[in-house]
Order: C-alpha cells, then structure tokens, then sequence
C-alpha cells in the first residue's frame, strides 16, 4: 500500500465529506484499500485529528540509566575505544548492548562524533602471517619533539620494540630492535620504508652505495629486508596504524611505556579474535611455532 502524505490525507476526508465520489473511487485514486480510506475518515471526525502519517524506522528506545553506567565503565577501562570494540568488550562479560546504542551513549557524553568517512564500505584486502615472528615491521613517527621508532609483529600486532629519541637514525634503530630481539626472538624477514634510517639510497655520485648500519645490523642476525613500495604507504600500513593508535594512547596517559603496555598486554584487538577477544600479546604467544615464549 503506498504511504500517503498529509496533503493526500486532507484530500480523503475532503472528498469523502462531500460525497461526490465513491468510498472506492477515493481509494483507487490515493492507491489505497476502501477500508483505510474509511478508517482515515473515521478517526478524523472522532478526534477532529488528521491521522498523518509517521515517519518510516523503528521508533528508537531510551537508553537506560544502566546501559549508561556499564558502558560508561567498560569506555573508562578501554580508553579511546569505538563502538564496536566496546560492544564486544560488553559482551564478554554477559551483557549485549548494540553498537549503535554504545555510539549514541559516547555521543552524548562527548565521547565520539559522527564520522561519515567511515560509513561507507571500503574495499580492502588483509594479508596477515600465520605465525609470529616471521614479518616484522618497522617505522619512524614523530609526536611534538620526540622522535619514535616501533617494531610490530605482523601475525599478532604485537609491539615487539619501541624507543623515543630526538633524531631518527639507523644507531638508534638498531639499539631498539637489538633489544627486541633479546626479548622476542630473531624474526625472519623484516619490512621497512625507503627511510635513511632503514637503507642506503642511491644518489647521482654513487648509483650502488654500501649498506648503512641498520642494513649491516640484519645481515649479521641473517634477517630478510623487505622494502616497502614507493609513495605506497599501505605496504607497510600495519605499523602506520599502530604508530597512529600508540600517538593517540600517549595524549591519554602522557606515558609511552603506559601507552605501550595498554596496546600489547590490555587492549583487546578486533583483528586477532579467535572465538574470544585476545590482546596483541596473547595472539603472539598463540600464534607462536615454540611455545612457551617468555615475555619479558
């Protein structure tokens, strides 16, 4: 049945009052039943209202003084968490509550704003290691003055390494990733950008230059380097959003290492479930070929 405006309303108890036409002639013409062109008429002159009508949806509920607390509390725990993490955060403890119902809760409180970027479907492709260890990536960022380096695991997100200086060099790479590796073992490839910090770049005066000190550093470990593509930086996009992620967990704690240890060891990661939530660290050890790996 096609749903009448309040225009076409007014126009049914009009023509039905005058009674010039038919109760069936009114009804064809509005493409309605004669029967709800009668009950329009009816209501009309019982309560001297037009019955308009409503817009199209489900009437969206209140949210509840209890709704608020719990989410309010898992958000306190998990901060700068989405919707749709805290939705499954919520969910683990035994209580639903949709992730639309969680964004208008954030919303309210200030929390979260409408981002219409991220309504629409991305088409994208994941590649993922089956085990831990076998791809590392690595990547300089900046915050404010300092200047950071990370080491991720590609299986398990898992910040194997991390270091803040006040230049980025490949010294300061390899003291960062000299010390992963005592922690979490030798990977067996490692991927990078074009950075200086990362390999020698060939120049006008000299077309193949020698290895810099952090190429050297891999060789010695017999690490594979893999060079991300030019101007391409999803190759490496990993670690770009997980520099993003730890920049973010830094404006919060004002720590990197209480932004580290948040990111690694207590926030669960909605790309590593496995019929449960798992932190980076737990997917690590999970998707370990030796078990047993100690953290240290």
């Amino acid at each position: 049945m096609k749903k009448l405006n309040k225009k076409k309303v007014k126009w049914v108890v009009r023509e039905m009052d005058k009674g010039e036409r038919s109760v069936y002639r009114i009804a064809k013409t509005m493409k309605i039943t004669p029967q709800w062109a009668r009950e329009i008429h009816r209501i009309y002159h019982n309560t001297g209202e037009y019955p308009f009508p409503q817009k199209p949806g489900r009437k969206i509920k209140l949210v509840s003084d209890e709704e608020r607390d719990i989410v309010l509390k898992i958000r306190e725990e998990h901060p700068l968490s989405g919707a749709i993490a805290l939705e499954k955060l919520i969910d683990s403890k035994g209580v639903h509550i949709g992730h639309n119902r969680i964004h208008r809760i954030l919303k309210e409180e200030g929390l979260a704003k409408e981002e219409p970027h991220k309504q629409k479907r991305r088409k994208w492709i994941r590649y993922e290691r089956r085990f831990s260890n076998s791809l590392w990536h690595a990547d300089w960022f900046e915050e404010e003055l300092d200047q950071a380096i990370l080491f991720e695991d590609d299986a398990s997100r898992f910040i194997t390494g991390y270091g803040v200086f006040r230049n980025a060099t490949s010294q300061n790479s390899n003291l960062v990733l000299e010390q992963a590796i005592k922690s979490y073992g030798v990977p067996s490839q490692l991927m990078t950008d074009h950075g200086v910090q990362f390999t020698s770049l060939p120049r006008e005066t000299c077309s193949s230059p020698r290895p810099n000190d952090f190429q050297l550093f891999l060789q010695s470990y017999d690490i594979k380097h893999i060079k991300a593509r030019v101007k391409h930086p999803q190759s490496n996009g990993k670690v770009e959003r997980a520099g993003q992620t730890l920049q973010k967990l830094w404006r919060h704690f004002h720590c990197w290492d209480a932004a580290v240890e948040y990111n690694n060891f207590r926030r669960p990661h909605s790309s590593l479930e496995n019929d449960c939530l798992r932190t980076p660290y737990q997917a690590f050890i999970d998707k370990s070929r030796v078990k047993g790996i100690r953290a240290c």
